[in-house]
């Protein structure tokens, strides 16, 4: 076995930059007319590129403090395969839908536009994004000003919010603030004290989920819209409100972030839906998911579980298939809704969640901190608290304090 080195400058170029210009010139040959053969001449050069890269380039350099690196490339290879899987197949070109008369791109426009298709994984702003739902933007986000300011503070108020939830699950035990990792499932307690305290981590992470995607997403976004002047409508919200979802369609579907719904319905729901049907395309989309997220997660190179991280996304798969079912045999013509379906949905999630969320503390993946070790919070609490307080705890109580009343509070306003 070929040992994994650290990637170096020369590495780059002669490692990934071909991964880039081979995905770029699909992107061209995408936009254009009769150049379905060039397409899936190209297709299996991606791959191979990618595997060749992701197997040889260690971008922990040997710290395991750092492999959550490895996870994020490996990840990243993982959607440049099915991007490219997806435009070698393609019967239509590609047009943008956000430019006025526009129709079939010449060839000079079609090396323009690659670079925003390379960019974008939602389609904003292209005729293949239909049909993925996009939350809208603010009222006053319109100009580039406005928008860079608005997405300042959400950098700001995101990054917060995560090191504080991630401080939080920390405190459970010391050894998530390590690369070795730990069992949410703490054998030593009674069962009952066990699973309650793996709900309670399994809750928080969550959210740290939650505020660690928003705050990456508005990072890119205040790079893209001020250096590569994209527009801020290329950067709508992320999230629909995730927590007012009264369904598991709903929640999936619509409130969560769609950016690999087209990779995994292309890539997963079309084949299976073509063999088995509707319940098929389910399935195979969340399988799918499930796939690109079991790899990321034993890139870390700690082992994980396949059977809980995969079940976890095949599981909601079958819960959306139980609530059409619902919706067709039990009550037909009522949908999945309401304080109930508010009930089923997280307690399903819960069900199937916590192994999960064990596998991501067993990899170590609560030992991520911000670019740079940057711990705002702990540093904003030296100033306030006597020194000697437990800051873990506090934080927990904060964390705790100011969102559960928040959904409390949600519960009444359930669409």
């Amino acid at each position: 076995m070929t040992e994994r080195i650290c990637p170096t400058g020369k590495d780059i170029v002669v490692r990934i930059l071909p991964i880039v210009a081979t995905l770029y010139v699909m992107g061209v040959l995408v936009q254009l007319r009769n150049t379905a053969l060039l397409r899936i001449a190209l297709l299996p050069i991606i791959p191979w590129l990618a595997w060749r890269a992701a197997s040889l380039l260690d971008f922990s350099c040997g710290d395991q403090e750092k492999a959550q690196a490895n996870a994020l490339f490996v990840g990243h290879m993982v959607t440049t395969c099915m991007r490219a899987s997806i435009w070698a197949l393609v019967q239509e070109p590609y047009v943008r839908d956000n430019v006025p008369n526009s129709g079939p791109a010449s060839v000079p426009m079609a090396f323009w536009n690659a670079w925003d298709l390379l960019s974008t994984s939602r389609g904003i702003g292209w005729n293949w994004s239909r049909g993925i739902p996009i939350t809208r933007p603010p009222n006053g986000t319109n100009s580039r000003s406005r928008f860079l300011v608005y997405v300042a503070t959400r950098v700001v108020f995101y990054g917060l919010a995560f090191d504080a939830f991630t401080e939080a699950i920390r405190s459970f035990s010391t050894n998530f603030s390590s690369w070795r990792g730990d069992t949410i499932l703490d054998p030593s307690l009674p069962t009952m004290s066990k699973y309650l305290r793996a709900l309670e981590i399994s809750y928080l992470a969550v959210w740290m989920a939650y505020f660690a995607i928003h705050w990456s997403y508005y990072s890119f976004a205040a790079v893209f819209v001020s250096v590569f002047r994209q527009k801020p409508s290329q950067w709508p919200p992320l999230y629909d409100k995730p927590w007012l979802s009264t369904s598991l369609s709903d929640l999936w579907g619509r409130r969560w972030h769609q950016m690999l719904r087209f990779s995994c319905f292309s890539c997963g729901g079309v084949p299976l839906g073509y063999l088995f049907g509707r319940p098929g395309g389910v399935l195979g989309t969340f399988l799918m998911s499930g796939i690109y997220h079991t790899i990321e997660l034993r890139a870390v190179g700690r082992g994980g579980s396949v059977r809980a991280e995969l079940g976890f996304f095949v599981m909601s798969g079958v819960g959306v298939l139980l609530e059409r079912a619902w919706s067709k045999y039990v009550l037909p013509g009522h949908r999945v809704g309401g304080i109930y379906g508010w009930i089923w949905t997280f307690s399903w999630v819960a069900i199937w969640g916590i192994p999960a969320v064990d596998q991501w503390a067993r990899a170590g993946r609560f030992a991520g901190a911000l670019p740079g070790g940057f711990q705002p919070t702990m540093a904003l609490l030296s100033l306030v608290l006597p020194r000697g307080v437990d800051k873990g705890f506090v934080l927990k109580c904060l964390c705790f304090g100011t969102s559960l009343p928040f959904l409390v509070y949600s519960l009444f306003n359930l669409p």
